[in-house]
């Protein structure tokens, strides 16, 4: 019997690991697609089928989760029925939820991540594919660079996908970059005997990015990090010379290559724009509905939090920010040391999701969701094993 129960607990493992992993380096998922289903769709429904199982047989999921997974509903539901009621076609209503339905996979979070091992294991998951990333695309810029690959064959095939946004002739943006950046949070605070080597290499990547949203969130963030969580005096001497350096070089890098982006603000600023003309006294707090968008974007928004204030109003709004303060709240109740060391990226990589959400799709997407959802869990977890 026990060698079934194992069994069965490594199968469950296996699935989480390939999930998560999947999120990390899979991007917007659209790389592995059968038909209209994706991996990922695949992946997420056998999850969710896991969680009803385990729930069944009466695993016990945390108080916290299932408010919040309630409250999510509740609210979700609430933006579907204002969207019926303001004629939005099903279509849309479906592609804005479509996404918003990986909330529930907080459920599993719940249930796989039981002690400080599996928090182990997400750290290492994210570490390991954020190299991964780097590793790929570097390799990338290098054979594009040299001509060992075609680029016309590489951009054709990469915009008929539509996960790849190219800078130039060998520089790309890939929506999965966000681990980048969250992965260089946890090699930052951690112990790591490479970490320098590493931290150099994964910014050197993000840099050649050409985001101006990932190079500065991660600078700020890092600097935070730096000068008020690091103790070492010598470490905030020596980090401030490097950083004033860097940021010079970045700077002149950034604007010789990319140059003026005017073009790529007048859209965020037409979307504002949009949306403030169509604001009325009832949409200021429950919002115009899901399926309901603006003519520069009739589904999905470059700001995440314009496009919740859009279709679910001050009440979205709430939702989204409350769970920040939330996050937040646990991470003050860790008091344990080794614990808030473990927690610390996780804290780091949510705003770092939340500041890049002010110009890009990522909160209300499953590659940003899945960050938060699953430091809810490990800070819950956290906690408990503190009391413990």
């Amino acid at each position: 019997m026990n060698k079934i129960k194992n069994s069965k607990l490594s199968f469950i493992k296996i699935i989480f690991v390939l999930s998560f992993f999947e999120l990390i380096v899979g991007g917007g998922g659209r790389f592995l697609e059968f038909g209209f289903l994706t991996v990922r769709m695949v992946l997420f429904l056998v999850i969710i089928v896991i969680s009803l199982i385990l729930y069944v047989f009466r695993k016990k999921i945390k108080r916290n989760i299932i408010l919040l997974t309630i409250i999510f509903s509740i609210i979700t539901l609430t933006g579907v029925v204002i969207g019926l009621l303001n004629n939005a076609l099903i279509n849309g209503i479906f592609e804005d939820i479509k996404p918003l339905s990986f909330f529930y996979i907080i459920l599993f979070f719940s249930l796989i991540i039981k002690d400080e091992k599996d928090i182990v294991l997400v750290s290492n998951i994210i570490k390991i594919g954020s190299v991964i990333l780097a590793i790929v695309y570097v390799g990338f810029i290098i054979f594009l660079y040299f001509g060992l690959i075609d680029f016309v064959s590489f951009y054709n095939k990469q915009s008929e996908i539509g996960e790849i946004l190219f800078r130039g002739d060998f520089l790309f943006f890939y929506k999965g970059f966000l681990y980048l950046c969250i992965g260089f949070f946890f090699f930052l605070t951690s112990d790591y005997k490479y970490k320098l080597l590493l931290l150099v290499f994964l910014f050197t990547s993000i840099v050649l990015t050409l985001t101006r949203g990932f190079i500065l969130f991660t600078f700020l963030i890092t600097c935070y990090y730096i000068y008020f969580i690091n103790k070492k005096i010598l470490i905030k001497i020596i980090s401030g010379i490097l950083l004033l350096v860097i940021s010079t070089l970045i700077g002149t890098f950034y604007l010789q290559t990319v140059g003026d982006r005017a073009d790529s603000d007048k859209v965020r600023y037409i979307q504002i724009e949009q949306v403030y003309d169509r604001i009325n006294p009832i949409s200021i707090f429950i919002g115009h509905g899901f399926g309901n968008g603006v003519p520069d974007r009739p589904i999905h928004m470059e700001n995440s939090f314009l496009e919740i204030f859009h279709k679910q109003g001050l009440l979205g709004l709430f939702f989204w920010i409350a769970m920040l303060f939330y996050v937040c709240l646990l991470y003050v109740n860790i008091k344990n040391v080794i614990f808030k060391k473990l927690a610390l990226p996780f804290l780091l990589g949510v705003f770092f999701v939340y500041f890049q959400s002010l110009t890009n799709p990522f909160i209300n997407n499953p590659m940003g969701l899945c960050l938060l959802l699953i430091t809810i869990v490990v800070f819950s977890k956290l906690l408990e094993l503190q009391k413990k």
